[in-house]
């Protein structure tokens, strides 16, 4: 291992969050110094110590650690790495970071009983997810391993909590429930799970996502004879050729829970009925994240900051089952999107995307979802005093059947689209379920593609200065917007 001196410095002091620099950097014990059996059990050791003295820093020089089981991260524990070999910039396919985390690969059998799911899918989680603060990892490169800084029930979790520099991939996990053999799926099929991401983290208050790279995984595999309920149940089942795909799941995630009725109903979430909703200090930005369905990013909180992600959907997808239950139709989801957002007072700034949807099993439709940056009523908050400015995307902004708008801002982005509405700002649930929308600024947006603002009542919404390019799109104005300067769009009741 390298011999090279322990970063003590706060990597994340040019973000200026006030909490990332009182993290104790400086307490630092190398792992290299420690005692053990293996790698886990002198990182145990070396917790130990560091938890008799409030808390510090695991330093990894580079190299790479070999654990065959999860890790278990203590209260005030920070696990770090060696600083970036070469580019530090994580945009790039360069960028990897010299320490290497190794967990145990899944070897599928695709026969009889097939491999047990709990030979492989391991992670980094928190020994406490109700009290655990001041802890995360930094500038590690983790192969098969995802980062799960959870919560106990009642959403209790500690604070301060940071995922900083580092590089997954063939991040994912299996699906309990398949094989589901009452519905004749065969013992050896494996699926990955719907909501699990890649990096998850839950907080109370203040949690850092910056900085890390989700490359394209290359340890996927194809199940040929792969059983899934046909459509048509007369049929039965009806075999496909399947992939266990690990870029298939959710990337970053913090905080995301439902805070309001399903879809369509109300009532909406509110920091007094769903306090765990709304938690403050939620930073998520300089993160490249690659995926092949599921939400890219989704956070849920209040005054959220998720700026300056690059985001990429690999395009051409043939996802026969979505769920790997079920053979997928075009009214299928797959929830793929670049952001979800769920709160108030969110900022999404500055972000590039590419989004494609999922062929479904017929490859003649595509299947449902697809969107840019979303905020949708579904276990939701009305939107209030929130800002959409500066993105780059192929898929629209969505702000789809809110219930209620007061305060948005979108501005400066650049959106195309191959049909539709490119902005699409919709308060109303339903025709006979109105919803309220104010203080909407729609200006100098760059389009191709449409604008769409509904709500009742209406009042004080301005669409200003916008341009789209090609053929004229259409511009439906049912909020009672003020139309200023507007260029290449045709107005549509």
């Amino acid at each position: 291992m390298s011999a090279a001196p322990a970063p003590c410095n706060d990597p994340a002091a040019h973000l200026k969050l006030g909490w990332t620099r009182k993290l104790k950097w400086d307490n630092v014990v190398s792992i290299t110094s420690i005692s053990g059996s293996d790698w886990a059990d002198r990182l145990e050791n070396a917790q130990q110590r560091l938890r008799a003295k409030g808390g510090g820093v695991v330093y990894f020089p580079s190299g790479r650690y070999v654990f065959t089981d999860s890790i278990s991260l203590s209260d005030g524990i920070i696990l770090r790495g060696d600083l970036t070999a070469g580019t530090a910039n994580v945009k790039e396919n360069a960028y990897k970071p010299p320490t290497e985390f190794e967990f145990p690969r899944f070897t599928p059998s695709l026969s009889g009983d097939g491999t047990s799911i709990e030979t492989a899918f391991k992670g980094i989680y928190l020994e406490d997810p109700a009290t655990a603060s001041n802890c995360g990892i930094v500038d590690i490169n983790i192969n098969r391993g995802h980062i799960h800084l959870g919560q106990s029930e009642g959403y209790r979790a500690g604070s301060n909590r940071i995922v900083f520099g580092c590089l997954l991939r063939n991040a994912a996990v299996a699906e309990p429930g398949v094989p589901d053999l009452s519905i004749g799926q065969k013992p050896w099929q494996r699926f990955t799970k719907w909501h699990w991401a890649a990096v998850s983290v839950k907080t109370y208050e203040n949690a850092l996502l910056a900085n890390n790279r989700l490359a394209p995984s290359d340890e996927s595999y194809l199940m040929k004879g792969y059983v899934i309920k046909a459509r048509d149940t007369k049929i039965g089942t009806k075999e496909f050729d399947v992939w266990f795909d690990y870029d298939f799941r959710p990337g970053l995630e913090c905080n995301d829970a439902c805070i309001g009725a399903p879809g369509g109903n109300e009532p909406s979430g509110t920091p007094e009925t769903h306090p765990w909703g709304f938690r403050k200090g939620i930073v998520i930005c300089d993160n490249y994240i690659y995926s092949t369905g599921r939400n890219a990013i989704e956070f849920t909180g209040d005054g959220t900051v998720c700026a300056r992600n690059t985001i990429r959907f690999k395009n051409n997808i043939w996802r026969q089952t979505v769920r790997g239950f079920k053979q997928s139709s075009g009214s299928s989801t797959t929830d793929t999107r670049a952001v979800q957002m769920r709160g108030w007072r969110w900022v999404v700034e500055d972000n590039d995307y590419e989004v494609y949807r999922n062929w479904a099993a017929d490859h003649k439709y595509h299947i449902n979802d697809g969107e840019g940056l979303m905020h949708e009523n579904h276990c939701n908050a009305h939107i209030r005093d929130s800002r959409l400015t500066g993105n780059r995307g192929n898929a629209y902004l969505s702000l789809y059947k809110t219930g209620g708008i007061d305060g948005l801002l979108i501005e400066g982005n650049d959106v195309s689209v191959d049909r539709g509405m490119a902005i699409f700002v919709d308060a109303d649930h339903s025709s006979s379920h109105r919803g309220y929308c104010r203080n909407v600024k729609i200006i100098n947006n760059k389009t191709v593609g449409g604008i769409l603002i509904r709500g009742n009542p209406a009042a004080n919404n301005l669409i200003a200065d916008n341009e789209n390019s090609g053929v004229p799109a259409g511009l439906k104005n049912q909020a009672n917007a003020r139309l200023e300067g507007n260029k290449g769009y045709e107005p549509q009741s």
